[in-house]
């Protein structure tokens, strides 16, 4: 749906004579703002369940909430070289507050190379792009193991996207740089100095994507959990936490330094890579990342999903396998106090090894109608570090218009 807005000139306005002089003197002009939008309406539970997976957003109770959303894009296309974007979108997880998701302004240089600066998905994974838009893939979700739906999937800053001809395919490179900040896991978070780049090839029915990404990052929430763990754990025996981090035992002695712990402005990295296969109807993805936090309290983290479908005319079955293991870092505990030593491995568990997961899934899509897809899901996820597993069930509709 596009609407046309001009400027047309009024010779009888009674505003100030410069002004009036400018009005008059410039051209009329016209832009074309394109609107469309995507949606979810999904409700999901979780039964059989020993555990309440961290990342899923559900429990035992059917929830239409967690996953759903609306939003709106809008396009204006200034000339034949600048546009400018924004998506306003409205999550059930945020109580449906109205947010900018994406607003940017982007210059054509030329047909193959774009410039855009702004506040725009940041793409280290291969679909972060479309991560939102649930119609555009065939599951329920992207796997979680990868797309977890945090904050991390944003930027503010100027991004740089080129595509070449290379053979009978074509390769598109991404770079990015800037920073953001927001909430993952319920953390206060910064990444500053972001910088990412990435590239994919495509010929015919499969395409490859390799990613890198790197950035100072910041989690000052997790300062706070860490010191009133350990007052919560040891304070009743006379431990204590000053505010500059150090913690001094029953005797006032000082016997470890909680800045080990902390995660300021420590440098991370991600490496991505990924490919997908389309071939008559079999489709199959994959797509693996590993990062890291220096000197921090966690050592590597990594993740990854591959994904078998079969296209039957209007409908669509996938089994998808995903893993995400953190390994912690145990290196931390090096005090020579042995009650430190073990509070910091169980709060280093307790926070993030905890978390370390794999599922299995099935996921059901069939097109309903143009521009509206169902979607069924049973997915089976099992946490090796507590032995215990649990079974999610969502079922809804992806919509774009």
């Amino acid at each position: 749906m596009k609407f046309k807005y001009e400027e047309v000139k009024n010779e009888k306005t009674l505003l100030a004579p410069s002004l009036m002089a400018a009005i008059l003197s410039s051209s009329v002009q016209a832009s074309d703002i394109d609107f469309s939008g995507y949606g979810s309406i999904r409700g999901g539970v979780l039964v059989d369940d020993d555990i309440t997976p961290r990342y899923y957003g559900y429990d035992d109770k059917v929830d239409f909430k967690n996953e759903s959303l609306f939003a709106l894009q809008a396009k204006a296309t200034l000339n034949e070289k600048w546009n400018a974007t924004i998506v306003l979108q409205a999550r059930g997880e945020k109580d449906f507050d109205l947010e900018a998701r994406w607003a940017y302004l982007s210059y054509q240089y030329s047909p193959d190379t774009s410039i855009s600066v702004g506040r725009f998905a940041l793409p280290y994974f291969r679909n972060s792009d479309t991560q939102d838009i649930g119609y555009s893939h065939n599951y329920s979700r992207l796997p979680t193991a990868i797309y977890l739906g945090e904050e991390y999937d944003i930027i503010e800053g100027v991004r740089i996207m080129h595509t070449a001809l290379v053979g009978d395919g074509d390769i598109t490179f991404k770079g990015s740089f800037g920073s953001f900040s927001g909430q993952a896991s319920g953390y206060d978070f910064e990444l500053d100095n972001i910088l990412q780049a990435s590239a994919e090839y495509t010929y015919e029915w499969f395409s490859v994507f390799v990613g890198l990404l790197s950035a100072d990052a910041t989690f000052t929430g997790i300062d706070e959990v860490f010191n009133n763990g350990l007052e919560s754990s040891l304070g009743g025996f006379g431990y204590q936490v000053t505010e500059n981090g150090m913690v001094l035992n029953p005797g006032g002695a000082n016997v470890y330094d909680m800045n080990e712990l902390y995660a300021h402005e420590e440098s991370t990295l991600y490496w991505t890579a990924g490919f997908t296969i389309d071939y008559e109807n079999w489709l199959f993805n994959a797509e693996y990342a590993t990062y890291d936090i220096d000197d921090s309290f966690v050592e590597e983290t990594k993740v990854m999903y591959v994904a078998l479908g079969y296209r039957f005319d209007k409908a669509v079955v996938s089994f998808v396998h995903e893993d995400y293991k953190i390994d912690s870092d145990y290196d931390k505990a090096n005090s020579a106090d042995p009650y430190i030593n073990a509070f910091v491995v169980s709060a280093t568990d307790n926070l993030f090894a905890s978390n370390s997961y794999d599922a299995q899934g099935i996921h059901l899509r069939y097109d309903l109608d143009q521009g509206v897809a169902l979607k069924f899901e049973y997915t089976l996820i099992n946490n090796d570090l507590a032995d215990k597993s649990a079974s999610l069930v969502t079922f809804g509709v992806d919509f774009i218009y």
